[in-house]
């Protein structure tokens, strides 16, 4: 995890927001999770957890959207606190929903689409401001506590929130909170659409996840779905802002 986001915010840094945060939402977080998870727990536990990893895939979108419209107005941490309210309010609406993986993944798609057509535009170009030293470094801890503390707790939480609880938007929310105090509202903005467009390539990551992993070893099959998911996300790069 800590070169992951290090070198998220690198590719941020040398090819701007919109380009970075696509990089930033391809499942580099989730992955590994989902990875540990089917590790520590078997194959059937983590294909088990793919319908309420749809679902809580939906509270990832609606917390970038309400981030991106939330931050021209307030600073970071009343807008990701709020955001992160969004996230969980759809993880608790999905809550014993006996909900089939087909009818997940088209909520899913519909959702981002809808999502994807109404976000926020980015009012002007931000600035370049050189960053902190520390700030890298911070992101680097930050990010992998939740990951630390995320897999860890699905020994406790079960299927069905540890699947809620796989797309919990750690990248998108370290990103988004760090260039928003940074660099301002619209930088933000950017990033968080890019995060979105990779939305595509995350469905197909966990419709690969409930297809392949019960079928073969686990690392051949989590290695066919990243070089999965960057075709599919591939499809949606010229639709960076």
């Amino acid at each position: 995890m800590p070169p992951l986001i290090a070198g998220v915010t690198l590719a941020v840094r040398k090819w701007g927001e919109g380009l970075g945060g696509w990089i930033g939402g391809f499942p580099w977080v989730a992955g590994p999770i989902s990875f540990f998870i089917a590790l520590e727990h078997g194959a059937a536990f983590v294909a088990s957890t793919i319908t309420s990893a749809l679902l809580g895939s939906v509270g990832t979108m609606l917390f970038a959207l309400i981030y991106a419209i939330l931050s021209a107005r307030l600073n970071w941490l009343p807008t990701v606190f709020i955001s992160y309210g969004a996230f969980f309010v759809v993880a608790l609406l999905s809550l014993g929903r006996d909900i089939s993986l087909p009818a997940a993944v088209g909520l899913n798609l519909i959702v981002l689409t809808l999502v994807l057509y109404f976000f926020p535009k980015p009012k002007s170009k931000p600035d370049f401001r050189k960053q902190p030293s520390w700030d890298i470094p911070l992101r680097m801890l930050v990010a992998t506590f939740f990951v630390v503390m995320l897999t860890q707790a699905a020994d406790y939480l079960g299927p069905t929130w540890s699947g809620i609880l796989t797309p919990f938007p750690i990248m998108t929310s370290t990103l988004a909170v760090f260039t928003h105090s940074q660099q301002g509202s619209d930088a933000a903005i950017r990033i968080l659409y890019g995060l979105l467009l990779a939305g595509y390539g995350f469905v197909a990551f966990l419709v690969g996840v409930a297809w392949l992993v019960p079928q073969m070893p686990i690392g051949a099959a989590y290695g066919i779905l990243t070089v999965s998911t960057m075709v599919v996300n591939g499809i949606t790069i010229k639709l960076i802002r």
